[in-house]
């Protein structure tokens, strides 16, 4: 029964007189046209035509559809009466003076005695809901790409503990399947310290609104990982339950560098050597405590302040000329200053600069690497002096010994020999007594 049979015009004019949307009768004649017998005054709205610009002719509506879109509706049409299932359809139409709008169609078949068949239905500017899906879509998108460039784990937590959401885009063993976290409370899938940790950063960002910086370590097959935590509240609807958004990060290299950094630093400062970095101006940057231990200055006394701070006034300009060019050729420089303290004393030191570069290659540093050589000094002085004062005793019973082994070498008597080796004996005497004697002043303290 055709929708004619039921309502008089009259009767469907008023019916959907004041709906924005058309309903229709769509009818395909045997021959195959296409027109339109009854429609409402929303095809205004849709189409742009009026009823009675398609009771005979589909052409008013097929004008106005996309180019683009326009085979895949007459396909649609074709399919719907070939297996007499329902029209459903969304199209572009191009009305004049129009942004583009989209056209959703539903309509059900009927396949009529003359052999034409008939659709009842009715068409909708969708228009808004299709930007809105598009704009949802495109941020969804973005969304998607944000979590898959984020480096981190994401979870979505709610006060209770549970897991709600997981998302990671870690490629190791660290990215575990959604079902494990997903609908579990963490307490069950992590460890009780790991949980705790969890659990203060959750109650932190609930307080003031967010949470950054708490670490927690896990226990793995390959070993320790360290994660480092930041933690936000979803601003949700009041009546649900407050949620979270959780990022994870694997800070486990980090945290490995660090422990060298900590280990190198007290390597440093428990030094015995002293250690200095400058800029490329020679201001100090940093002094390791042997530094403070040997020169008698504060920390803060020396940081901003330039090296000649211990100059002494003995060390030629000579060797500090050689020294900048060698160091800021790229070279390292190794030498010997006789510096000063700061309560006056002088005092020498060993030193070896070296030029410190970044990856680039270009130098951004100097590092000096000093010892206090003030008693090796004192030792050679006086061993210079004891050698100086006792080479000649030394010179004496040497010669002498020297010349009697001549002596001894020619053609002598017995008694001869016999006196020559009894002053032999003496010289002997005399020069192991001098050895004794230099050993002994070496052994005295400086």
């Amino acid at each position: 029964m055709s929708t004619s049979e039921n309502f008089t015009g009259d009767e469907f004019r008023k019916l959907s007189l004041h709906l924005p949307d058309m309903i229709f009768q769509f009818t395909r004649s045997p021959d195959g046209s296409y027109f339109v017998p009854i429609s409402s005054k929303g095809i205004v709205n849709i189409f742009g035509c009026n009823p009675e610009d398609v009771k005979d002719s589909f052409d008013a509506i097929a004008k106005v559809i996309h180019p683009e879109d326009k085979q895949m509706v007459f396909d649609e049409i074709e399919r719907s009466s070939e297996q007499l299932t329902d029209f459903i359809c969304e199209a572009r139409v191009c009305l004049p003076g129009k942004p583009i709008q989209w056209i959703l169609t539903k309509s059900t078949p009927e396949k009529l005695s003359d052999g034409s068949i008939s659709w009842y239905g009715f068409c909708a500017n969708i228009t808004e809901q299709r930007e809105a899906l598009e704009k949802i879509i495109k941020l969804s998108k973005k969304q998607d790409a944000i979590l898959k460039a984020i480096p981190d784990m994401v979870f979505e937590i709610g006060m209770n503990h549970i897991v709600y959401e997981y998302h990671s885009s870690l490629n190791d063993l660290l990215a575990a399947p959604p079902e494990v976290f997903i609908g579990k409370n963490f307490n069950e899938v992590l460890s009780k310290e790991a949980s705790d940790v969890l659990s203060l950063a959750i109650l932190e960002a609930n307080e003031k609104g967010y949470s950054i910086g708490k670490q927690y370590m896990v226990e793995l097959m390959s070993g320790q990982y360290w994660f480092e935590l930041s933690v936000a509240p979803i601003v949700l609807d009041e009546s649900q339950e407050k949620r979270f958004i959780l990022l994870a990060r694997n800070i486990t290299e980090r945290k490995h560098n660090e422990n060298k950094l900590t280990q190198l630093s007290q390597a440093v400062e428990q030094s015995s050597t002293s250690i200095e970095i400058t800029d490329l101006n020679g201001k100090i940057e940093y002094v390791n405590q042997q530094f403070l231990k040997s020169t008698g200055f504060s920390y803060d006394e020396v940081i901003g302040a330039n090296p000649n701070i211990l100059k002494s006034g003995y060390t030629k300009k000579e060797t500090y000329k050689a020294m900048w060019q060698a160091i800021k050729s790229g070279n390292n420089w190794h030498g010997e200053f006789l510096n000063k303290k700061k309560d006056g004393h002088l005092f020498w030191e060993d030193v070896t600069i070296t030029p410190v570069k970044n990856e680039d290659g270009e130098i951004i540093n100097f590092l000096g690497i000093k010892n206090d050589i003030s008693n090796q000094k004192k030792t050679d002085e006086k061993l210079r002096k004891i050698i100086w004062n006792q080479s000649h005793q030394v010179r004496g019973p040497l010669t002498d010994i020297l010349g009697i082994i001549n002596i001894l070498k020619m053609e002598n008597s017995t008694d001869e020999k016999t006196a020559l080796l009894e002053q032999l004996e003496i010289a002997a005497n005399q020069l192991d007594q001098v050895i004794h004697k230099v050993i002994d002043e070496t052994k005295k303290p400086i």
